[in-house]
């Protein structure tokens, strides 16, 4: 589970760095487009501070331990089995 932790932490520095510059340039377009329409601008539930930080950060690193689990899982039940037959 602990490389599956790392893995998401290196998941989310990317999606920090390499994403969320394209996420502020699409809503930055749509409000943009907003205006031009005369729209009235949409009330904010959660910041964007807190979308890209904990938000992003608390799916991606409970994923990353989930599958670090599964792969654990997948990859120690043949080993139990070896040791169970060799004791048998």
């Amino acid at each position: 589970m602990f490389a599956g932790i790392l893995a998401a932490l290196l998941a989310f520095l990317f999606a920090r760095i390499f994403g969320e510059s394209q996420v502020n340039l699409s809503i930055a377009y749509e409000a943009h487009q907003a205006a031009l329409a005369h729209e009235p601008a949409e009330p904010e539930l959660v910041s964007r501070a807190v979308q890209a930080g904990w938000g992003l950060l608390t799916p991606i690193v409970m994923y990353g331990a989930a599958y670090g689990g599964l792969f654990r899982c997948s990859s120690g039940a043949p080993m139990v089995a070896r040791v169970l037959e060799a004791s048998s």
